[in-house]
């Protein structure tokens, strides 16, 4: 049995969180056992989710500031129970799960450490890029979902290109449409899409300027919004603003996201930086023809003018004539429906994606000859780790 720690920073609805959730579903129980460890000492509402699936979740306990004697003695604690359970695997996740993963993973001696790198963000601080090239000079492997990132990762953090494998982010197959829905065929029947979290990343702000300009040639149509996040309350401010009215809504957080995308006659991706979004590929899957800009990986995802239409990103009028061009022209939006479901089938899976993941455990493992007994080492004694960790005199929040 191969037993697997996922560290993550908290376990809020996100796309890295959401994602753990498929691989923890989805990896083979007689071959991993995997557990979830959260860096807040409050994880968040996915923890039950988590438990549902027998996966047991943990945390390092994070309440502050990331570098401090606490912070370090979490680690030290945490490692000791890592290498008492005989975990051979530490996966991390995002910033703060990156980094504290990489570390305490060290200090356990864990035969393979991997980093996750999943965004086109570039840090801005110096503490934070050196805790970025920290957690890369730790890790054995670090995955990225795009071709982007893998880029951005290259460059921006100085990581050894040898260590980098591109596992694209997969969604399931089973229950997706067959895109055998009617078209509206009525400009007061039409409706606009749109899921991901409530965040500046994500360019909703374009989004609904936009569809004030779709609006003017398909008066009739309705922009639903679906997710949460830091601006909940400013994007209904703006669209009030825009006199969009009752055309747009905002309603949350969902369970029935696959069976309202079935819905949509286009579905609409906004962002101004993104990774490889999971949320469009799940659009596609349902056999919707979809509209993106061409931030990070989005325009690995969606061929333009095939299997979807890609206009570059901040340029609403760009946007809003993609839209309206395949509101007005229900037989193209099929076509393009059609070849996003195809293409989602034959290069986005879950199958693939979780096939990746388990070719990748399985070549760092044996490369690192785990089935060798290790020995107990008191994990105090790693003083150069320590040293190094101690010395970044720096405050690494994740802003």
């Amino acid at each position: 049995m191969i037993r697997i720690a996922y560290v993550v920073d908290h376990l809020h609805m996100g796309g890295a969180q959401r994602h753990l959730l498929q691989v923890t579903a989805g990896l083979d129980r007689e071959a991993y056992e995997a557990e979830i460890w959260s860096c807040a000492a409050v994880p968040g509402e996915l923890a039950e989710r988590f438990d549902a699936l027998g996966v047991p979740v943990h945390s390092f306990g994070i309440e502050s500031t990331l570098i401090s004697p606490r912070t370090l003695a979490a680690c030290r604690r945490v490692a000791g129970q890592w290498r008492s359970r005989g975990v051979h695997i530490v996966h991390g996740y995002l910033f703060e799960g990156n980094l504290l993963g990489a570390i305490a993973g060290r200090l356990a001696g864990c035969p393979v450490v991997i980093a996750s790198k999943r965004s086109l963000d570039r840090y801005k601080r110096r503490d934070h890029l050196i805790a970025a090239w920290l957690t890369n000079h730790l890790a054995h492997r670090v995955t990225v979902n795009a071709e982007a990132v893998r880029a951005l990762v290259l460059e921006h953090e100085r990581c050894p290109a040898g260590k980098i494998i591109n596992i694209p982010n997969g969604v399931p197959l089973t229950g997706a449409g067959d895109n055998g829905r009617p078209a509206s065929g009525s400009k007061d029947g039409l409706q606009v899409g749109m899921v991901g979290r409530l965040g500046w990343k994500k360019g909703y702000d374009h989004a609904l300027r936009a569809f004030d300009r779709v609006r003017q040639e398909h008066p009739g149509a309705r922009l639903d919004i679906i997710g949460d996040g830091d601006l909940r309350e400013e994007l209904p401010a703006l669209a009030r603003e825009l006199g969009l009215g009752e055309s747009v809504r905002f309603l949350g957080q969902r369970d029935d996201v696959a069976e309202r995308m079935r819905q949509f006659d286009c579905y609409v991706l906004s962002s101004i930086i993104e990774g490889m979004p999971n949320a469009l590929l799940e659009a596609m899957a349902q056999g919707c023809a979809a509209v993106t800009t061409s931030a990070g990986g989005s325009a690995e995802v969606v061929e333009d003018g095939k299997s979807g239409l890609v206009v570059p990103p901040g340029e609403p009028e760009r946007l809003a004539e993609a839209i309206c061009r395949i509101l007005q022209d229900p037989a193209f939006a099929k076509e393009l429906g059609d070849s996003a479901r195809e293409r989602v089938f034959t290069q986005f899976s879950e199958t693939a994606m979780l096939s990746a993941l388990d070719t990748l455990y399985r070549e760092a493992l044996s490369q690192s000859g785990f089935k060798e007994k290790r020995p107990q080492t008191d994990v105090s004694s790693r003083a150069g780790l320590s040293k190094t960790f101690t010395v970044i005199k720096f405050n690494l929040v994740d802003d």
